[in-house]
């Protein structure tokens, strides 16, 4: 048996220790998760991969 394993990995998620789609992907190439667990645990689809934009608003802080 493997771990982590499909349990303590969404206990994880769940938690929200894994910020970035790319650790939960690794799981899944790994042999630690299934494609099917990485949707039951995200509820993203393991085919379409996750984009994180960032957007530059033009707003500046100043201290």
């Amino acid at each position: 048996m493997k771990y982590p394993d499909y349990t303590t990995i969404k206990q994880f998620y769940d938690w929200g220790c894994y910020e970035d789609d790319s650790i939960m992907r690794d799981y899944v190439e790994w042999g630690h998760i299934t494609s099917e667990e990485y949707e039951e645990i995200t509820g993203r689809s393991y085919d379409k991969p996750f984009i994180n934009v960032s957007v530059d608003l033009g707003m500046s802080v100043t201290p």
